[in-house]
């Protein structure tokens, strides 16, 4: 289905992937991994035709039909959503093609190509679209938008929804997914799941979200970080990464049996030559030192010949090359001093956005978001986390409960020691315009640069980044660069909104070891299913409707959507079949 020989590419002056090979089959489901940087993004861009290699081929069939998710798209037209859906499909330009051909079928190779077309346009769903179109909304929990609402109408999590909806309809032989779980609740996460092991379509997709990728992937293909190059693994997520820590610790254990031996001989080597030197220098008897110069010269030659043996098979111990390793992770996270008592409480709270507000999730055109009325009493130390689908407020509760959000009614009473960190979804808590040294300085008073470039280098950020505008930033490093200001300012309140979004595997584990040990209270928003298992929660509620219920764990949220979820998926073989 799918092959790549030797490809590389060059960004700027830094090789971002070198002689990367490798095959993928028909129907095959593929992870992508690697660090942030390590050039997944660049190679999901060369596979789908957007980027070109410096160097090596890529072979796929022709009129292969590809869908191609970026890591951040959102759907961003004028047209309504079932004009965008056609046109992203490619549905428009198979229609002016084949119109363009309807009066000259009597020619042989005008109708080849139009059956051509016309084949193309049946495998896209074209003479079902709009009933398949909204089977799919319903699975990405979208059934409440009609197909002829403006895309410019829809939040920024259904603009993501949407967006990944066309790049489903188009992929009909290949998905390249970018981080399709981010900004997903988790009822569309496992709608997306149980879809793509269903879906005939070959998929590589590179995604942070290791139950997925364990429930989604025979195989994971990784970018090595240094060499660039690729390694393929057979397994989901838990498998490569058992294999990957087996394969570091066998090539640690090898280098260190090589150099062990090596020593040895070095050792040997050493000591036959000062055997040698103490021959020479012997002296003989006066009475038989023909016979003693004989004994020496052929002691001599044979440490000699022992020693360069020795030196040679020493010189042999270079199969085993020394491991590469980079400076793992470490999140410092210490929260300022708090007293126990500082609570967060909400009484008979509403929240939301006032009529008129335009500053909210939803467009000015939308309904205003309320909801309420919360009775929250939150002790600090807590771990809380809150579910829910997207668009019924989770973020805008978290920001009424940090304090960035008044409540339209009721009270918040904060303790006078809590110091709130903010991770929001979409980072708009930092000014893009603003350079990393801006922002230390404006938020923490923090103005000497060599303090600044110390704290950021535990977060792997180099010193030449400290004047680079945050809009350079990959989402990722975004990310990281959030989190080393929350370390700095000591917040003792984390209100961490889909933290894990577009940070890479080595960070999320890095973040989950920090917050094991984190001693002040957590307030969490996340579909990411391993991070909350993680997180040893005190509390967990259910947002819908706008009031909030305690539950149990995710799980119990999980095992209550999977049956509709189901429900859906069989409407849609259903309608294939038909």
């Amino acid at each position: 289905m799918l092959t790549l020989k030797n490809v590389r590419k060059t960004l700027g002056n830094k090789r971002v992937l070198d002689k990367v090979s490798f095959s993928v089959g028909e129907g095959q489901k593929i992870a992508l991994v690697g660090l942030n940087g390590a050039g997944k993004s660049t190679l999901l861009k060369i596979i789908a035709g957007i980027e070109a290699p410096d160097r090596g081929e890529v072979m796929k069939p022709n009129r292969v039909l590809i869908g191609y998710l970026p890591q951040e798209a959102l759907a961003e037209s004028d047209e309504t959503l079932v004009e965008y859906l056609r046109r992203m499909t490619g549905l428009e330009d198979l229609e002016r093609e084949m119109a363009a051909l309807e009066s000259r079928l009597e020619e042989p190779k005008t109708l080849e190509h139009y059956e051509i077309l016309r084949s193309e346009y049946e495998r896209l769903g074209g003479y079902d679209f709009a009933r398949k179109a909204k089977g799919m909304l319903e699975g990405l929990m979208l059934s409440h938008i009609d197909l002829n609402r403006q895309v410019a109408e829809l939040s920024g999590g259904e603009k993501r929804k949407a967006a990944l909806l066309g790049v489903l309809l188009r992929g009909v032989d290949v998905l390249l997914l970018d981080e399709p779980t981010n900004n997903l609740d988790l009822p569309a996460l496992l709608w997306l799941e149980r879809y793509l092991n269903r879906s005939q379509a070959t998929a590589i997709i590179a995604s942070h979200d290791r139950r997925f990728l364990d429930n989604v992937v025979a195989k994971v293909l990784e970018i090595d970080w240094y060499k660039r190059d690729v390694t393929m693994y057979a397994g989901g997520w838990s498998a490569f990464a058992e294999m990957k820590a087996h394969k570091i610790r066998k090539h640690k254990e090898e280098y260190r049996a090589q150099e062990e031996e090596r020593g040895r001989l070095l050792v040997s080597i050493g000591q036959k030559m000062d055997w040698v030197e103490r021959v020479k220098t012997r002296k003989a008897p006066d009475h038989d030192t023909l016979s003693s110069n004989f004994k020496k010269e052929r002691a001599t030659r044979k440490f000699t010949t022992s020693a360069k043996a020795l030196e040679e098979r020493q010189k042999r111990l270079h199969a085993v090359e020394r491991p590469l390793e980079r400076d793992p992770l470490i999140i410092p996270l210490e929260p300022a001093a708090s007293e126990t008592e500082n609570r967060i409480i909400l009484k008979k709270v509403r929240f939301g956005y006032p009529s008129g507000f335009q500053g909210g999730p939803a467009s000015p055109s939308a309904p205003a978001f309320q909801g309420g009325p919360i009775d929250l009493n939150i002790a600090f130390g807590s771990r809380l986390a809150i579910l829910g689908n997207n668009g019924v407020g989770k973020s805008t509760l978290l920001q009424t409960i940090a304090g960035e959000l008044a409540p339209l009614s009721g009270e918040r009473i904060a303790g006078a020691q809590l110091v709130f960190g903010y991770l929001m979804q979409e980072h708009e808590n930092v000014s893009r315009a603003a350079t990393p040294a801006e922002l230390f300085k404006h938020r923490l008073g923090i103005y000497e640069s060599d303090k600044v470039v110390m704290h950021l280098a535990q977060f792997q950020f180099g010193p030449d980044v400290l004047d680079d505008k945050i809009a350079s930033f990959s989402p990722g490093e975004r990310v990281r660069l959030i989190l080393a200001l929350l370390s700095a300012m000591g917040a003792n309140v984390l209100v961490l909104d889909e933290p894990t979004n577009h940070l890479d595997l080595e960070a999320i584990e890095a973040l989950e070891e920090a917050l094991e040990g984190y001693a002040g209270t957590i307030l969490l928003v996340t579909h990411d299913r391993r991070f909350l298992e993680r997180m040893r929660l005190t509390e967990s509620y259910i947002l819908a409707e706008g009031m909030l219920s305690p539950i149990e764990n995710y799980g119990a949220y999980a095992a209550a959507v999977t049956p509709q979820i189901e429900r859906i998926l069989k409407r849609l073989e259903e309608k294939k079949s038909m």
